[in-house]
């Protein structure tokens, strides 16, 4: 099934290209790259300077989708083990 704007949260996220939109923390902000990992609390992004480790419960993602689409994300609706996330119910 490709990934959609409405069932992105039901697939994984590793390999997406993602920016940070939004966060508590001023220096994350503008952090773009491809997300290389995922866990409960974060994401981790690589970018041509190296990684770096985003919060998800405190910032906002914009996600390009494989068709170009872009999608933007409250980070706090990510907050889970991702495979939870993926079997979770909508």
């Amino acid at each position: 099934m490709p990934i959609t704007k409405q069932n992105l949260m039901r697939h994984e996220l590793i390999g997406l290209k993602a920016r940070v939109e939004n966060s508590s923390d001023p220096t994350l902000l503008g952090v773009r790259g491809t997300i290389i990992d995922e866990t409960r609390d974060m994401l981790v992004i690589e970018q041509a300077e190296g990684t770096k480790i985003i919060p998800k419960g405190s910032s906002k993602f914009m996600f390009t989708l494989p068709g170009g689409e872009e999608v933007e994300i409250e980070g706090a609706k990510l907050v889970r083990r991702p495979e939870e996330r993926v079997k979770r119910r909508r």
